[in-house]
C-alpha cells in the first residue's frame, strides 16, 4: 500500500528546529492532547475504513494518515495550526485568503455585501494611513484554517473552517524556486522572521508562497501577515510597522544571496 499522503518535507526540514525549544515542543504537545479531548475527538463511523487506514499508517510509517484519521489533520496542518510553520499562500485569487478588496483598496465588486460599513471604514482607514514597504501592498481579506478530512474509501476533501476577517499585509520577496530552493528549504530561509512575527503579534497569520506573484513576466515569492480585526483593531498600525521592520531585513538578507537583480523595485 503506499503512502495515503505524499511526504511532507515543509514539515520535515522543521523537525530539528523545534525540537531545540521547549516552547515550541509545549504548543505541539498541547495542540496534539486537546484534539484527544471528547469536545474535539472524531469517531470514524466505519470499523473497516479506520482499520485500513490504521494498519495502512503502520506499515508505511504515515504519521500523517494516522493523524488524519484521529483529528482531521496532518502533521502539516498540525504545525499550521499552532503556528509552528507559516500557512502555504496560494495567490491573490486563492482559496485562503480570501481577498475582500483590490490593489488600490476598493471593495471587489462580488465581496461588498460580506463586509461591513465599520469592517470598511477600519480597513479604509488603516490603508490610508500605514506607509506601505516597497513592494508591499493591503487588502482587506479572510482567513481560513483548511482542514483535510476523509470521505468514503481513502479519499482525502479540503474545508474551510474558523473564518478570521483582517487586514493583509502582502510583501513580495526573491523567487526562491530560481535559487534552486525547494518549498520546505523557503519556508527554512524565511523561519527566524515567522517567528519573530509571531513574537510582535502572536495571533497574527502569516502565509507564504512560492512563486505566486508574476510582474513584468518575472514570477516571485510572497509572503502575507493578516492581523485580524478584532484583536488588533487600536494597534494595527503599530504592529505594521514593526512587521514591515522584519520583513524588509529578511528581504534585504535573501537578496543579497540572490542577487540585486532577484526583485526589481
Amino acid at each position: 500500500m503506499s503512502l495515503v499522503l505524499p511526504r511532507e518535507e515543509e514539515v520535515e526540514n522543521m523537525f530539528s528546529r523545534i525540537l531545540s525549544s521547549d516552547q515550541y515542543c509545549e504548543r505541539l504537545m498541547d495542540a496534539f492532547y486537546d484534539h484527544l479531548c471528547d469536545d474535539k475527538r472524531t469517531t470514524d463511523p466505519d470499523p473497516h475504513h479506520f482499520a485500513e487506514v490504521l494498519l495502512g499508517a503502520y506499515k508505511n510509517g504515515d504519521v500523517s494518515a494516522l493523524l488524519l484519521e484521529l483529528f482531521n489533520r496532518s502533521m502539516f496542518d498540525l504545525l499550521k495550526e499552532t503556528y509552528l510553520i507559516p500557512k502555504r499562500f496560494h495567490g491573490k485569487n486563492g482559496e485562503n485568503p480570501v481577498l475582500l478588496t483590490d490593489v488600490d483598496g476598493n471593495l471587489l465588486n462580488d465581496k461588498a455585501d460580506l463586509v461591513s460599513r465599520h469592517e470598511y471604514k477600519k480597513f479604509h482607514e488603516i490603508y490610508q494611513a500605514h506607509h506601505a514597504a516597497p513592494r508591499s501592498k493591503l487588502y482587506l481579506a479572510d482567513a481560513y484554517d483548511l482542514v483535510r478530512y476523509y470521505t468514503s474509501g481513502m479519499d482525502i476533501c479540503e474545508k474551510a473552517e474558523n473564518r478570521e476577517r483582517g487586514i493583509l499585509i502582502l510583501y513580495a520577496l526573491p523567487d526562491t524556486k530560481k535559487l534552486g530552493l525547494t518549498e520546505a528549504q523557503a519556508y527554512d530561509v524565511i523561519w527566524s522572521t515567522f517567528h519573530d512575527i509571531q513574537e510582535e503579534a502572536y495571533s497574527a497569520i502569516v502565509y507564504y508562497g512560492q512563486e505566486t506573484g508574476i510582474r513584468s513576466g518575472k514570477s516571485f515569492d510572497e509572503l502575507g501577515v493578516l492581523l485580524p480585526i478584532h484583536q488588533f483593531e487600536n494597534k494595527m498600525l503599530q504592529h505594521l510597522s514593526v512587521i514591515d521592520g522584519l520583513v524588509l531585513s529578511c528581504r534585504e538578507e535573501m537578496i543579497k544571496t540572490a542577487g540585486s537583480d532577484s526583485l526589481e523595485f
